[in-house]
């Protein structure tokens, strides 16, 4: 029986390294990818965030402007079709997705006092991304009262 010289002993090694290289780079390659994917996510709900954001202070906006004395029965959840709440609601359901799922609620409550004190209005928004399993929210609140 022969004893194996030493480079016959180290063949296949340079094979193995190249193949434990390529593994390496391929992991690096699918972590990028991963990465990537996660951006692109995060940017998605980051829009539609803003979007909830926007659509909120939009509301708020068109109860400064309107008339202060039907202000609840114009806007809060309750309000008759074709109010301004109504309108609302289809703005939200076509510009976020799943939005359908529930609808926005607006709870306008009169602060103490007399009429002129105002009302505190809180907005809370719901969507649901494509790519999440549950739902997400946007609240914001403000005090909308004349200006005397």
């Amino acid at each position: 029986m022969t004893t194996p010289t030493t480079s016959q002993r180290q063949r296949g090694s340079f094979l193995l390294e190249a193949l434990v290289a390529v593994l390496i780079v391929a992991l690096g390659v699918l972590g990028l990818v991963g990465l990537q994917a996660r951006a692109m996510q995060d940017t998605d709900e980051s829009q539609f965030r803003s979007e909830a954001a926007y659509l909120a202070n939009d509301v708020i906006s068109r109860m400064w402007t309107s008339n202060q004395t039907t202000l609840e029965a114009d806007f809060e959840n309750n309000a008759t079709a074709g109010s301004p709440y109504d309108d609302f609601k289809t703005v939200v359901q076509r510009r976020l997705p799943g939005a359908d799922l529930q609808d926005p609620d607006i709870t306008v409550t009169p602060r103490g006092g007399p009429a002129s004190f105002g009302y505190d209005v809180l907005v809370t928004i719901y969507w649901q991304p494509p790519s999440a399993a549950w739902r997400h929210r946007y609240d914001t609140a403000a005090t909308v009262r004349l200006n005397n």
